[in-house]
């Protein structure tokens, strides 16, 4: 929505001034080499213009040779179409609903990113996509099985058991977990700044970035039982840099430090060590990482917390998004929302 929010900002102003119509004859192939060059690099962050590379790949045989302006709807619903018919190499399997709403996703960015240039009047993209079929639902623990989880990390080192059970507890993403630094907690009020994000591209070193959102940068807040641990946790931190890194354990130190470095540990880590967890504790094998975050979220529903509040736990732009992703959670407030008023009317 912010993007053709500014797409029809640029066109407005376009009008306003008179500015003659585009008649570049640029094809899609040679613009989308000019924004890889010139206009990415600039807006968007390593790993997106990566992931962004991917979905190139497969929208260049398709319609690279396109002029701009010849671009129609019927073009990119075509496309979608034969793009449900690709078997992915990985999996052996159709190409996933989820990857082709990130092909569209990036074709839409990229020609917004022309319209604001001055090469086209408008984005021929948009609202060409419609999904296909029921969407997945998000992979999520249950209270008991939260609890099971709860229970099998604290037989592990303090070191995960501390990182698992504060995403459990904040609903903070994997990546920002990665990120934290000491000087981010407020032993105080008991909260935790999320002020950034530890990315790891493949072939590159692991770096920190702020936030994709001013919504992203938000303070979560833990019980006295979190606190507990976390200073335990610390004084373990402690040990291991006096010991091992022969200096003093700093408020910029990040929690989850690779030893021997000033570098946070990467995600992907805490993406194998979990799914162990859950194999040696006979727990559901689709669960992830990120479902711990689900869980949370869930859960805080669950248990009466307003779309807005959980948005603003979760970082999330628009309660809107809380609410498209959460939905499920709902059922139980609204059951209870619908009898309470018929027990009030009596019918």
């Amino acid at each position: 929505m912010k993007k053709w929010l500014n797409e029809q900002a640029v066109l407005f102003e376009r009008e306003c001034r008179h500015t003659p119509q585009p008649v570049q004859q640029l094809t899609l192939a040679k613009y989308i080499d000019l924004w890889l060059e010139t206009v990415a690099p600039s807006k968007l962050a390593k790993s997106t213009i990566r992931r962004d590379r991917q979905d190139i790949e497969r929208i260049l045989p398709a319609l690279g040779h396109y002029k701009l302006t010849e671009l129609r709807p019927e073009h990119f619903r075509n496309f979608y179409a034969e793009l449900r018919k690709v078997i992915s190499i990985e999996t052996k399997k159709p190409l996933s609903e989820y990857t082709i709403e990130g092909v569209y996703a990036t074709l839409c960015s990229i020609l917004s990113d022309a319209v604001e240039g001055g090469f086209l009047s408008h984005n021929p993209a948009w609202r060409t996509y419609r999904y296909t079929g029921r969407k997945c639902e998000k992979k999520i623990a249950d209270e008991e099985t939260a609890q099971k989880i709860i229970a099998a990390l604290e037989d592990e080192s303090i070191k995960y058991e501390t990182y698992f059970k504060l995403i459990i507890a904040t609903g903070m993403r994997r990546s920002e977990c990665c990120g934290l630094k000491w000087c981010d907690i407020d032993w105080e009020q008991r909260s935790i700044h999320i002020c950034r994000n530890a990315v790891k591209i493949t072939g590159d070193e692991i770096f920190v970035k702020e936030p994709k959102t001013r919504s992203g940068d938000r303070y979560v807040y833990f019980s006295a039982e979190m606190e507990s641990l976390l200073r335990e946790y610390q004084k373990e931190c402690r040990y291991i840099t006096e010991t091992y890194d022969q200096r003093q354990l700093t408020a910029d130190d990040f929690l989850f430090r690779r030893q021997g470095t000033q570098l946070p540990m990467t995600p992907t880590t805490f993406t194998y060590r979990f799914k162990l967890i859950l194999k040696k504790n006979c727990l559901p094998q689709e669960l992830n990482v990120h479902s711990l975050r689900h869980t949370a979220a869930s859960l805080m529903i669950a248990g009466g917390a307003d779309v807005a509040t959980v948005a603003g736990i979760l970082g999330h732009s628009q309660p809107s998004t809380t609410l498209d992703i959460y939905t499920h959670a709902f059922d139980k407030n609204k059951k209870a929302a619908s009898a309470g008023l018929q027990e009030m009317l009596e019918i």
